[in-house]
């Protein structure tokens, strides 16, 4: 039987940071991966499926993250997940972007100035 996500109970805050913190730094270093060869695009695509389906199982409703950090996690993940291996492998600027928002979410970089995503 479908459940709507509007009828079940809200997901505690912590759970949500929890899940974003746990996901982040996979997701950057499976991103600065690809662009390096270390990883194949397909694998990245699978990750960020991945990283799609398991927040779907918190039945979070959509909206505005909950701090720079985890906007800048949902601009590289819907980023990426748009992105053919083409652009990711030859675009400086795509290659820039990705850098920047996989860094941050690293610790070793800056918040990157413009690009903020929303939950999905």
């Amino acid at each position: 039987m479908l459940t709507l996500i509007s009828s079940q109970p809200d997901i505690p805050p912590e759970v949500v940071s929890q899940h974003i913190a746990d996901h982040a730094p996979a997701l950057a270093l499976s991103a600065l991966g690809a662009m390096s060869g270390d990883v194949s695009c397909s694998s990245l695509k699978h990750t960020c499926t991945e990283h799609f389906h398991e927040w779907w199982k918190l039945s979070v409703t959509a909206g505005t993250p909950n701090g720079k950090y985890e906007s800048v996690y949902w601009y590289l993940l819907q980023l990426l997940e748009t992105l053919e291996d083409y652009q990711l492998l030859g675009n400086s600027f795509v290659q820039f972007k990705v850098t920047s928002c996989a860094q941050f979410l690293l610790g070793v970089g800056p918040a990157p100035k413009k690009m903020q995503g929303i939950r999905p």
